[in-house]
C-alpha cells in the first residue's frame, strides 16, 4: 500500500517514529516565569573605516540556560566585539545580538568562527545529502563538492543578511562556508584582510527602514546551525521611520520566536534518526515542543501601560505561527505598520497574523487601556505542518505580559491608527511582463516517506537555469504541487505578492514528471493555463507591502513580481560593485527542505543578447515567456 505524505505523518505520529517531530520525553516546564532577555544592540566602531559602522563579530559555543528548570547547557551564538571594552564581548549565549544600520551608510562585519570543530548536534549531521543523493550519479555534473570534506568535518558555516540587498560577494551563499580551522567552499569570498577562519563582508544597506536578521546558511546545514543558535537581528532605519513617533527605545522590542524540545538534561534535542533509508538521519521537518523567545522557554514581559512596537521574527525551522494577543478569553486588537520588507503603506486593525518560518512583522500592541495587573498571553493555532496538520506537538501559547511597570513618562507615540506611513510604490506587471514558473515537488518513496523536495526537478548542484536580466521586472509563480506550504525566499531582492490561483496540482504535477523524464524537450513543459481553476486571489491584507519571503500555498500557483536591480556598489569599500553574472539563489525557508534539495541557484545577467544555442522561451535556462 502506497501511503500519502499525511497518513504517514498520521501513523509515525502514533507509532512514535521519528518522522518530523521527536516524541522524547523532557521536564514539563513551568510557564511565564523567566523575564524575556532583549539581545543587547551591537556597538559599532566608527573609527576603523571612514564613512562606515564596523562589527566585529564572532562565532561561539557557549554556556545558556533557555528555563530556569532547565540545567544550563551550551549552545551558540553570535558574539559582537566592544570598541569601548574588547575583554568583554556583547552577546547571550544563543541568538545574536542587534546589528543597527542606517539607510546608505555601509556596514562592515568581520565573522570569524571559533566554533568547536565537532557540531553540538553532531547525532544529526546526515552525509547523506551530499554523498549519497538517491538516483544522482556519485560526481554529477557541476557536483556538490562537499565530498572532499574530511569526515571528522561537521562544522562550516557562512553569515546570510536575509533580505538585504547586497551584491553576491557578500550574500553568504552557502557554497561560501568557512570551518574553524580554514576549510573554504568552493563559493567562499571575502573582502581583503580575513584570516582562514574568517569572512568580511560589506552592507550598503541601500533600502527602506526594515527588520532584516543575520543567520547561518551553510551547505546541508542550515536547518542544525539555526537550532543550535546562529540568528540574530538586523535593523535598517531612515528619517521617514524617524519622523513617525513609533514607540522606541525600551518600547520596541524583538521577538525572536522559535520552537525547541529540551532533554532531560536541558539540552537542545534535535532527531539522530530519520524518516526513511534514504537519509538514515535527515527528517523532513522538526516541530519542537515547547517555545521559545530570544532564547528563553515561554517567558514573561513586564510592560508598561502604554503602546509598544514589537519586531516579531519566525526563526523557527519549519513551524508557521498564527498569532494573535489574548486577554480573558478574548482577542486584544493591534496594528500591523510593517512586513518583512518594510514599513506598509497604511496602518492594519488586526487582531491575528501568520508569520511562516523566516517572516518578520512589525506590530505596535496598546496595552495603556489595561488596568494594572492585567495579563497579556501571545497565543498561536497554526496547524502543524501547516496549513493540513496531521502531526506535531501543538504549541498553543508563546508568552506572556504583564501590565506591572508603573508609566515612567508620558506616552507621546503617534496612535498606530494616525500614522501617516509612506505610501508604497507598486509594481504593476503588463501584458509583456516575462512570466518565469518554478514548480515545487516532493519525491517520496514506496512508502510514502519524504526523499527530497526539488524546484523545477533539479537538484541544487545541477547547472543554473534562470538567467534574469538586470533591472528587468518579472512574475515569479511558485506551482506548488506538494501538500504543505513552502516560505519561499528569493535573495537580493523585495517583491509584492501578485495573486494566487488554484490548480489541478495532480494532473500537472503528473505531466510535468513525465515531461522531465522524457529529457525536457522542447515546447516549455506542460501549458500550465490548462490547469488552472478559478480567477486569480489577490493577497490577504496582512500579507500586502515589500516582503522577501512568501507563502507558497499548497495545489496552487503562487505569483510575486519583483525588480531585480543590482545591488549597488557599498560606498567606500573596494570590491564590492556586483560582477555579471551574478549568483543569487532562491529556496523554501523550512530549514530541512532547503537542506534538501528545495533551493536552487540563479543568476543576474547584463541585457547583451543571449549567446548561440541559448535554450527556446519556456525551456530552463531560456528567456521566460510573457503573460
Amino acid at each position: 500500500m502506497r501511503l500519502t505524505r499525511r497518513e504517514f505523518a498520521r501513523l509515525a505520529a502514533g507509532a512514535g517514529i521519528a518522522a518530523s517531530w521527536p516524541a522524547t520525553p523532557g521536564r514539563k516546564l513551568r510557564r511565564f516565569t523567566d523575564p524575556l532577555p532583549v539581545p543587547p544592540v551591537a556597538v559599532p566602531d566608527r573609527s576603523a573605516h571612514r564613512g562606515a559602522d564596523y562589527y566585529d563579530v564572532t562565532m561561539r559555543q557557549a554556556p545558556w540556560r533557555f528555563h530556569r528548570d532547565l540545567d544550563i547547557t551550551m549552545a551558540w551564538g553570535y558574539w559582537a566585539a566592544d570598541p569601548g571594552d574588547p575583554a568583554r564581548p556583547l552577546g547571550m549565549g544563543c541568538l545574536g545580538p542587534t546589528l543597527v544600520a542606517r539607510r546608505d551608510r555601509p556596514v562592515i562585519v568581520r565573522y570569524r568562527n571559533r566554533l568547536p570543530t565537532a557540531h553540538l548536534l553532531r547525532g544529526s549531521v546526515d552525509p547523506s545529502l551530499w554523498r549519497s543523493v538517491p538516483g544522482v550519479p556519485p560526481d554529477p555534473p557541476g557536483g556538490r563538492r562537499m565530498t572532499d570534506l574530511p569526515d571528522d568535518v561537521t562544522v562550516w558555516n557562512v553569515v546570510h543578511l536575509h533580505g538585504g540587498r547586497n551584491p553576491p560577494q557578500s550574500d553568504g551563499d552557502p557554497q561560501s562556508w568557512f570551518t574553524p580551522h580554514g576549510l573554504h567552499g568552493p563559493m567562499y569570498g571575502s573582502l581583503p584582510g580575513a584570516t582562514a577562519n574568517e569572512a568580511i563582508y560589506a552592507y550598503g544597506n541601500a533600502q527602506r527602514a526594515a527588520m532584516l536578521w543575520y543567520h547561518d546558511h551553510a551547505m546541508e546545514l542550515t536547518r542544525l546551525n539555526n537550532y543550535a543558535g546562529l540568528s540574530g537581528v538586523y535593523l535598517v532605519r531612515d528619517r521617514l521611520e524617524d519622523a513617525l513617533g513609533l514607540p522606541r527605545g525600551r518600547f520596541e522590542v524583538p521577538l525572536v520566536i522559535q520552537d525547541r524540545t529540551f532533554r532531560e538534561d536541558g539540552s537542545l534535542f534535535y532527531p539522530t534518526k530519520g524518516a526513511g533509508r534514504h537519509h538514515p538521519v535527515w527528517v523532513p521537518e522538526f516541530f519542537g515542543d515547547t517555545p521559545v523567545v530570544n532564547g528563553k522557554a515561554y517567558p514573561f514581559m513586564a510592560v508598561e501601560p502604554r503602546r509598544y512596537r514589537f519586531r516579531v521574527l519566525n526563526a523557527s525551522n519549519a513551524r508557521f505561527y498564527h498569532l494573535w494577543f489574548a486577554r480573558h478569553g478574548s482577542q486584544l486588537p493591534f496594528w500591523v505598520i510593517g512586513s518583512s520588507g518594510g514599513l506598509r503603506s497604511f496602518p492594519l486593525r488586526a487582531h491575528h497574523i501568520l508569520l511562516a518560518p523566516s517572516e518578520r512583522a512589525d506590530l505596535v500592541v496598546d496595552f495603556g487601556r489595561l488596568p494594572m495587573g492585567a495579563a497579556v498571553t501571545l497565543m498561536n493555532d497554526a496547524a502543524v505542518p501547516y496549513p493540513g496538520g496531521g502531526g506535531g506537538p501543538a504549541i498553543p501559547e508563546i508568552m506572556r505580559f504583564h501590565v506591572s511597570d508603573p508609566l515612567t513618562g508620558r506616552d507621546d507615540s503617534t496612535p498606530p491608527g494616525a500614522l501617516a506611513l509612506p505610501p508604497v510604490e507598486p509594481l504593476r506587471p503588463g501584458p509583456e511582463t516575462p512570466v518565469r514558473p518554478h514548480v515545487l515537488t516532493e519525491t517520496l518513496d514506496q512508502q510514502g516517506v519524504p526523499i527530497h523536495m526539488l524546484i523545477d526537478g533539479r537538484y541544487f548542484f545541477e547547472p543554473v537555469d534562470d538567467f534574469v536580466a538586470s533591472g528587468a521586472t518579472e512574475i515569479w509563480e511558485y506551482v506548488n504541487t506538494t501538500g504543505d506550504a513552502h516560505p519561499m525566499h528569493v535573495h537580493l531582492v523585495q517583491f509584492l505578492i501578485h495573486n494566487r490561483q488554484r490548480l489541478q496540482a495532480d494532473e500537472y504535477a503528473r505531466d510535468h514528471a513525465r515531461w522531465v523524464a522524457a529529457g525536457r524537450p522542447s515546447g516549455g513543459g506542460p501549458d500550465l493555463a490548462r490547469y488552472l481553476l478559478g480567477p486569480p486571489e489577490p493577497p490577504e491584507p496582512d500579507q500586502q507591502g515589500w516582503r522577501d519571503t512568501f507563502v507558497a500555498y499548497p495545489r496552487m500557483v503562487n505569483r510575486i513580481v519583483a525588480r531585480f536591480d543590482p545591488a549597488p556598489p557599498v560606498p567606500g569599500v573596494g570590491g564590492t560593485a556586483t560582477a555579471f553574472p551574478a549568483g543569487y539563489i532562491h529556496h523554501c525557508h523550512i530549514l530541512e527542505h532547503e537542506d534538501n534539495d528545495m533551493m536552487r541557484p540563479w543568476r543576474l545577467v547584463t541585457t547583451r543578447p543571449a549567446p548561440p544555442g541559448t535554450p527556446h522561451a519556456g525551456a530552463p535556462g531560456a528567456p521566460p515567456r510573457t503573460g
